[in-house]
């Protein structure tokens, strides 16, 4: 049995070509007989694989017995020459403060420490211990919580290039006559068996009752299912990773949308829906590296918003993520990654600006450097296009408003007008907002600079046609907006 289980796994790590040579892989062991037998099967290979292997076990602290378990693991790390790291995460703690379920935070936590270590020995891979029977439950479990085909294609044998799990293949069966063939007994944990958590009453309620009154080879089953839709998922991910790059807004404003994914709205609603739900799960991926916390409620939510008449929304996500619709613009963004600050919302704020010097605009965390400069006789400005830049004819600002010359930086509000570059007519702020389609959320916490009640510069956009320079002006105020995410 011995020698058949390990050609077995021997063969199913090269077809999946987990492994490279002198590579260092950490063995995740909690004591249990899947971890065992994959640290005992990857031993026996270490010659032929010609890598290296480091033991990791994380003690959550939810049983009185944890600590044995950890010296357990140790006792057979040290048997077999391989070094060990043990660490101590208290979940029902982490429970608490990250609000999430005790199965959630300790897989957050595992998966942090595995993380760590990796970092700190050099390894490449991380193997965990599922085998077939934790496909068929997860496969089940996914579908009684109502997923799609992703989530029913089960356990993948290597994700994200890194997570392998050269147990795939086998039974728990399999696994136990092989820790009998080489007289190794596992440790027994109580979890396992507690029926409070939905992937144990599936394993020992309802897979039972399968088996018996409906498919004595429902196991087979759901793992036949689990790889034909895995295999037709990973076919479809290639298609909408090219959907999504073609929805793709190229070069976005860094200033706008600094750590964010912007698409075509247009072109986004082209594709068939099932496109569409894998594009927005693929650009949540893109900015978490994680989706297990976006459902399906969240993707049709998104779409919803999609597909609805309203031009401006906004759509909390989990994990502080902000999903929202600017006209025909569809933006994926961490929750502080908008150009103004979602904090000063609403707030009114208002800043003297210095002329000849810096202004810090403290609600914004920007500043604005104003210069004032002689124009030289038959010199020719170059003109900014009045977006983060601005210039205006000073001596004429000074006239109109005195040498008092009060400006100041602003939000918007109510009844504001002006007469934005080029045109003759004046015009309501709000209205200029509406149709240059300024995102509804972003209205209240754009900067303007004004004198007086004159606004002169609505900042990001335009500046007023009025104090523009002409041919005849002597002298000139030259402005500029700079944040970090206009300079990086």
């Amino acid at each position: 049995m011995k020698a058949d289980f390990v050609r077995q796994m021997h063969r199913f790590i090269s077809h999946h070509k987990m492994i490279e040579n002198g590579e260092t892989v950490l063995v995740a062991v909690s004591g249990g007989a899947d971890s065992l037998a994959l640290l005992y099967g990857l031993h026996a290979l270490r010659t032929q694989l010609n890598c290296r292997f480091h033991v990791a076990h994380l003690n959550h602290c939810l049983r009185s017995d944890a600590d044995a378990d950890a010296d357990f693991v140790q006792q057979h790390a040290l048997r077999l020459d391989v070094p060990c790291t043990v660490q101590r995460a208290e979940v029902p703690r982490l429970v608490k403060q990250w609000k999430l379920s005790v199965e959630a935070a300790g897989r957050r936590a595992r998966y942090q420490f595995y993380e760590a270590v990796c970092t700190e020995v050099g390894a490449t891979k991380v193997a965990l211990g599922h085998h077939q029977d934790d496909t068929a439950e997860t496969v089940l479990m996914n579908l009684i919580r109502g997923s799609g085909a992703t989530g029913l294609q089960g356990i993948a044998p290597v994700r994200d290039l890194k997570v392998i799990r050269p147990l795939v293949g086998f039974t728990r069966q399999q696994i136990e006559a092989f820790l009998t063939s080489i007289s190794v007994a596992p440790r027994h944990d109580s979890t396992n068996t507690d029926r409070r958590y939905l992937r144990n009453r599936i394993r020992h309620e309802l897979i039972p009752v399968l088996e018996n009154d409906y498919n004595p080879n429902i196991r087979i089953g759901l793992n036949r299912t689990a790889d034909v839709l895995g295999t037709e998922s990973e076919y479809l991910n290639i298609i909408a990773q090219a959907a999504l790059e073609a929805c793709r807004i190229p070069d976005t404003d860094k200033a706008a949308v600094p750590n964010g994914i912007v698409l075509d709205r247009t072109k986004f609603r082209e594709y068939h829906i099932a496109l569409q739900r894998r594009m927005l799960r693929q650009s949540v991926s893109e900015i978490l590296r994680d989706i297990n916390d976006l459902y399906f409620v969240h993707c049709e939510a998104m779409l919803n918003l999609i597909k609805g008449n309203a031009p401006n929304a906004v759509l909390a996500l989990p994990n502080g993520l902000r999903f929202r619709r600017a006209y025909q613009h569809l933006i994926l963004e961490r929750s502080e990654s908008s150009r103004f600050p979602p904090s000063v919302k609403r707030e009114s704020f208002t800043y003297p600006l210095t002329v000849r010097g810096k202004t810090f605009i403290t609600a914004l965390k920007t500043e604005i450097i104003a210069e004032v400069w002689n124009a030289l006789p038959h010199e020719s400005l170059a003109f900014p296009d009045g977006k983060f830049e601005a210039i205006f004819d000073y001596e004429k600002l000074k006239e109109a408003f005195r040498e008092t010359l009060p400006l100041t930086v602003r939000n918007r509000r109510q009844g504001d007008r002006f007469q934005p570059y080029g045109m003759r007519g004046r015009k309501k702020i709000k209205d200029f907002m509406i149709d240059t389609k300024v995102p509804r959320y972003e209205r209240d916490c754009i900067p303007l600079l004004v004198c007086q009640d004159e606004i002169l510069w609505l900042i990001g956009y335009t500046t007023s046609e009025l104090f523009k320079i002409k041919p005849d002006t002597r002298q000139y105020l030259y402005l500029r907006y700079v944040s970090d995410e206009l300079s990086s």
